[in-house]
């Protein structure tokens, strides 16, 4: 069963039994303890959703409802297929949702994949996992190809002579004692196709195969197996990704390495029964647009010298930390994303006290009079930049200028970074 729904949209039944619904809450509960990729603080959002920081975030149940809260992508669990996207991306066809946001993902570093070499804007997908799979086998089989990929393997293994170092442990416990001395157990490092890193790929394109229903993701994928056929094969696990170390220089194969991580990171396979296979890979929205915003400003508006996640203490005794999304210079301007719609109908223009304050405490703690909040847009309605000012009574009445604006990143490039440098050039 397939099922697509937004953040924060309407509750939806998922069809599953009771003990279904339990297993459900305890893998995404594994899930979430084990993200690692996103940079979310720890204590981010224990307001809002409880301070049991074990429990996941992605979904909230009532019974066998379930809504979404701030994560977007893709979940696979024992014959339940979920989408999850952006509330701002309501008005979009959904197959061209998940090349949008692989768009805005390409903007930033939090998630190293290899964007640059496809062209998103032609691709549609049914799936947030589809988009994934392709972008990995994609790039995967176009590196290996071109440069399969070989390395120095320490291997420990009996010889009839001396080879390397001698391993002293397992030549006494299996060759002295048993009265074998003639033979050596000995550790050396030959230079081997059939590597770590390679039985990596080569487990994760399985893995994925059993996944993917695009054709053109399979015949990648196929291809690499074959690439890989004298490779063994291995079970692997996001752990064993620490075991391989890649030259400096192999950029290509650190990206390959670090999906194969993400993906790995994700998935919970059941070797002994397929349709248990369960996939669950979603992504922060609060993140996704604030690394859009900054990559957009640091790409096209670099003349403003943007420095992102300035941190501080708000207190002279160090504590009570604060960390601002962006900061320009020449000339200066504090800039915070906020991945909120703004329901403009009062005098606060959708701005709530809380973020109001905070700007405030930001203004005054980086001595920059000019504080910009930029929300996503929503709809088809124009755009304003809303301003508000206070008087700082401690530096002769000197005016903070607060002001708030929204972006329409579902529309084209073009017209995002015009939008941008509208807002930016008000400062």
């Amino acid at each position: 069963m397939i099922q697509s729904i937004y953040e924060f949209g309407k509750e939806i039944s998922t069809g599953l039994s009771d003990d279904k619904i339990k297993r459900f809450k305890t893998y995404l509960d594994e899930v979430w303890q084990s993200r690692k990729q996103y940079g979310l603080e720890e204590d981010e959002r224990d307001s809002f959703y409880g301070s049991d920081k074990k429990k996941q975030r992605f979904l909230t149940f009532d019974g066998d409802k379930i809504r979404a809260n701030n994560y977007v992508g893709f979940i696979q669990f024992e014959g339940l297929t979920l989408n999850i996207y952006p509330k701002i991306c309501q008005e979009m066809p959904q197959e061209q949702i998940s090349s949008k946001v692989l768009y805005w993902l390409s903007y930033g570093k939090k998630i190293n994949l290899p964007f640059a070499e496809l062209p998103l804007d032609r691709q549609a997908f049914d799936t947030w996992l589809e988009a994934f799979i392709f972008l990995f086998a994609h790039h995967t089989e176009e590196i290996l190809t071109n440069q399969p990929y070989q390395s120095y393997q320490e291997i420990t293994e009996e010889t009839s002579y001396l080879r390397g170092s001698l391993a002293i442990q397992p030549y006494v416990q299996h060759n002295l004692l048993t009265g074998r001395h003639q033979f050596f157990h000995c550790t050396y490092e030959p230079f081997l196709y059939d590597n770590q890193f390679n039985r990596i790929v080569k487990f994760v394109s399985r893995m994925l195969l059993s996944f993917t229903n695009n054709e053109k993701s399979k015949q990648k994928l196929n291809s690499l197996l074959f690439l890989l056929d004298d490779v063994a094969d291995e079970y692997c696990q996001e752990s064993h990704c620490d075991l391989v170390k890649l030259n400096p220089l192999y950029q290509d194969l650190a990206i390959i390495l670090e999906m194969a991580r993400m993906f790995l990171s994700s998935s919970s396979i059941s070797q002994s029964d397929t349709n248990k296979n369960n996939f669950c890979l979603l992504l922060p929205m609060e993140v996704v647009f604030e690394e859009f915003i900054f990559g957009i400003i640091e790409t096209h508006f670099s003349d403003r010298k943007p420095n992102a996640q300035g941190k501080g203490f708000l207190t002279e005794q160090s504590v009570f930390q604060i960390k601002n999304d962006i900061i320009l210079q020449n000339p200066n301007l504090v800039i915070d994303t906020k991945y909120k719609i703004r329901d403009k109908k009062d005098s606060k223009k959708g701005i709530s006290q809380t973020d109001m304050y905070q700007m405030l405490a930001y203004s005054i703690r980086r001595e920059i009079d000019q504080v910009l909040l930029i929300y996503p847009k929503n709809g088809a309605k124009p755009s304003e930049v809303d301003t508000f000012t206070i008087a700082d009574k401690f530096a002769n009445d000197k005016l903070i200028t607060i002001k708030a604006a929204d972006i329409d990143i579902c529309g084209e490039e073009d017209e995002i970074i015009r939008q941008i440098n509208e807002v930016l050039a008000t400062d």
